[in-house]
């Protein structure tokens, strides 16, 4: 499992990385975050986000309804009034229940 989630990190990783050129990277901060799923919500159990530990996932939002629907989502997202390159990846687990999501965003 260990593998699997070291995988899908590195999965989520690599396209935000391609948004940052390496002149921009040491002044750019990345944020990220680890989703838990409990079948309604996606909430934040770790993030470099400030503050949002135990928060959730807009449901109106792009990247939840992508989500839910086990799929990931690369686009443009809000994150407290922050404005980001994003990707979200859904975390699936053996029995092909979803159990969390991974984000990754380049402030814009």
């Amino acid at each position: 499992m260990k593998s699997l989630r070291a995988l899908l990190t590195l999965t989520l990783l690599l396209p935000a990385m391609a948004f940052v050129s390496s002149a921009s990277y040491a002044e750019t901060k990345l944020a990220a975050t680890i989703f838990s799923y409990d079948g309604k919500d996606f909430v934040r159990t770790e993030t470099t986000l400030k503050s949002a530990a135990n928060t959730k996932l807009d449901r109106d939002s792009a990247a939840y309804k992508a989500l839910v629907e086990k799929r990931s989502y690369t686009g443009p997202a809000t994150v407290f009034g922050q404005d980001y390159q994003a990707s979200y990846a859904p975390l699936i687990g053996e029995d092909a229940q979803l159990t969390g999501a991974l984000f990754v965003g380049v402030p814009k």
